[in-house]
């Protein structure tokens, strides 16, 4: 997982240098209390359809909603978008390109790596099955067919978004191989990060604002690249290129000054722009076999081992950024405006990019819940699964289903960066949801 951040990280970085998560509560509930806990509420599962004969219910489980609010309300999230919660987790959490907020270990210990998408929950087409491509949006608008609710915009939204696709098309395909890029005044940012590409930086775009027309970098790739160092790569020269040949544009990078707010750049809402915090850019090392294989990212694991390879290290870039993978022959399925896209060597499997990505807690299955998302849980008898909460608002885990908690287990309310850990003696599935907001359930399959 750790190699995403080195990408974008480097791009930046390198740009920058050339140039000088609250969903509302729908009814907090919390396990684990006692009948005489003010403000708690016996529930009881609901009666079955048939009308005889009616059996008596099950022990009820007591749930002290209001203390779960309490509990909530004190949480201390960032002031704005671009900021940091107050606290630093003990162990990582977060997931590269699919998480608010992404915490990893480094020399120094657990550090902040990187923010995605505005506070709260977001709006993210990633799913392999949701139409979310640049190619699958286009067919969808030119069908004239319903728009499915997960994109969260209206027709008109969806057109003014294709259009600006479209644009950013054109402008990728302008410099469709790195020796045109590096004829035309480009610089190179970074080695061919994994299932992203080389980021080239564009003399030509404005660092001021957004515009379609004018991506602040292009990524280039080819099959094989990922395994180079940025030395081993090859630069731009005195206008050529001095690696080998085969690297084609997959897509775009664009930056805007970092605000407090989240940027208003694409239509619609699926755009979820990032910032790179602690990254080692520029470095000749970044790269190579071992980070394809290692998931490693460009902080290079401290200030010092940063700067001892020839790298920058910044404690923030100070953009935010966006990808945009607009060629159709690279076309991402898991969206647009996807950190990673399988399609980009090393040609990945969709739906394990995000597992590649996770940062596991030494023993034990790490599931991280990533914007109002429990994921897919498995686990085997006796494992340990730890929770990290890598959204901008408290979780609970709670056994049961939303109005029927069973009492099994439960976390409390827990915040950005807090974990939650528990294990399972006997094999079958257990459901699971949230207090803080009932819509998210999930199931933990225990073999």
């Amino acid at each position: 997982m750790r190699m995403t951040n080195r990408v974008c990280v480097v791009l930046a970085a390198a740009a920058i240098l050339a140039t000088a998560c609250a969903g509302d509560p729908e009814g907090p509930i919390e396990l684990e209390g006692a009948a005489e806990v003010q403000g708690a509420v016996e529930t009881v599962a609901p009666a079955t359809e048939a009308p005889d004969p009616i059996e008596a219910p099950e022990p009820a489980v007591i749930v002290p909603v209001e203390q779960y609010y309490q509990d909530a309300e004190a949480f201390q999230d960032a002031p704005n978008d671009a900021s940091l919660p107050p606290f630093v987790p003990d162990s990582p959490a977060g997931v590269y390109g699919f998480s608010r907020y992404v915490f990893q270990n480094e020399d120094d210990g657990v550090v902040p790596t990187l923010i995605e998408g505005p506070r709260g929950q977001q709006v993210r087409c990633q799913e392999v099955e949701q139409l979310c491509s640049y190619l699958e949006l286009k067919e969808l608008h030119e069908s004239g067919e319903e728009i499915p609710d997960y994109l969260g915009m209206d027709r008109d939204e969806l057109g003014e978004l294709v259009e600006q696709l479209d644009i950013v098309e054109q402008a990728v395909n302008e410099f469709n191989t790195i020796e045109e890029a590096c004829a035309a005044g480009f610089s190179i940012g970074s080695s061919q990060n994994p299932n992203m590409g080389i980021h080239a930086t564009s003399p030509f775009s404005s660092w001021g604002g957004f515009d379609p027309a004018k991506p602040q970098m292009v990524l280039y790739a080819r099959d094989g690249g990922e395994l180079l160092t940025q030395a081993e790569q090859g630069d731009c020269v005195g206008g050529e290129w001095t690696g080998d040949p085969g690297y084609e544009s997959v897509g775009a990078v664009f930056t805007t000054p970092m605000t407090e707010e989240h940027p208003d750049a694409f239509a619609g809402p699926i755009d979820n722009w990032h910032i790179h915090y602690n990254t080692c850019a520029g470095s000749p090392e970044e790269g190579g076999e071992d980070a394809v294989v290692a998931n490693e990212d460009a902080t290079l694991g401290s200030r010092e081992r940063c700067e001892a390879s020839g790298g920058a290290f910044m404690e923030i870039i100070p953009v935010w950024m966006m990808h945009a993978y607009v060629d159709p022959d690279y076309d991402a399925q898991g969206g647009v405006f996807a950190m990673f896209n399988p399609a980009i060597w090393p040609l990945s499997d969709p739906d394990a990019i995000a597992e590649t990505r996770t940062e596991n807690v030494d023993g034990a299955t790490t599931a991280p819940i990533t914007n109002f998302d429990f994921g897919e849980i498995r686990v085997g008898t006796g494992e340990s699964v730890v929770f990290t909460n890598s959204d901008s608002v408290p979780h609970t885990v709670t056994g049961g289903l939303p109005g029927q908690p069973t009492g099994e287990f439960d976390s409390g309310v827990f915040g950005t960066g807090q974990t939650f850990e528990t294990s399972f003696d006997a094999p079958g599935e257990y459901a699971l949801f949230c207090v803080l907001h009932p819509q998210m359930t999930g199931t933990i399959t225990v073999e």
